[in-house]
């Protein structure tokens, strides 16, 4: 028999607080994704700030695009990060000596400060916030606690909040409603563009 409550969330009624999409497996941008798209299907308003990430090396930008010019009213994006990408194609980890620049201090304030009126206006449904756990976890943490569980501290009800990364701090994982983490059993190392790692 269904209980009060599970009536109440199957009307939409009561919405899940903090959903987190965890781990070193692929599919946590793509689980995101997959929300948005099934998100304006069903009608709701949808943001998506990307941490860590930018629109000329991230190829479902093109797809942000003709979603907010076809959803104007229900969809927006922000992508508060830069290219990690080198010139000689190899990958900026921001444990390395050129891991972390000014432009990407200057991107993640911009985020932070779109995060934090987005995640407290009610203006969502859905609010997919990605990368973000990482500059929360590390000891180099881009995000001081007490500013990250600030922001936190003022989800509007009427906002869903999925948030994603590899490691996450453990008061984030402890207000979460759902935590979910993702295993690789079996890896193709090879790169296959559309669907790489």
């Amino acid at each position: 028999m269904a209980t009060k409550k599970h009536n109440l969330v199957r009307q939409g009624l009561v919405k899940e607080k903090l959903r987190l999409y965890l781990g070193y497996a692929p599919g946590k941008t793509t689980a995101l994704n997959g929300l948005v798209l099934r998100a304006l299907g069903a009608g709701l308003s949808v943001k998506i700030i990307l941490f860590s990430k930018c629109s000329e090396t991230t190829s479902e930008s093109k797809i942000y695009q003709i979603l907010k010019t076809q959803f104007s009213k229900h969809f927006d994006y922000f992508f508060a990060g830069t290219s990690r990408i080198r010139d000689d194609g190899s990958f900026r980890f921001f444990g390395a000596p050129d891991g972390w620049t000014l432009q990407d201090e200057f991107k993640l304030e911009q985020g932070l400060k779109q995060l934090t009126a987005d995640i407290s206006s009610g203006e969502y449904d859905l609010l997919c916030v990605d990368e973000l756990t990482d500059l929360l976890y590390h000891k180099e943490q881009r995000v001081s606690e007490k500013s990250a569980k600030q922001i936190f501290r003022n989800i509007s009800p009427k906002t869903s909040i999925v948030v994603t990364g590899h490691l996450c701090p453990e008061w984030l994982k402890d207000i979460s409603s759902t935590l979910i983490e993702g295993k690789v059993y079996k890896h193709y190392k090879g790169y296959t563009k559309g669907i790489e790692w």
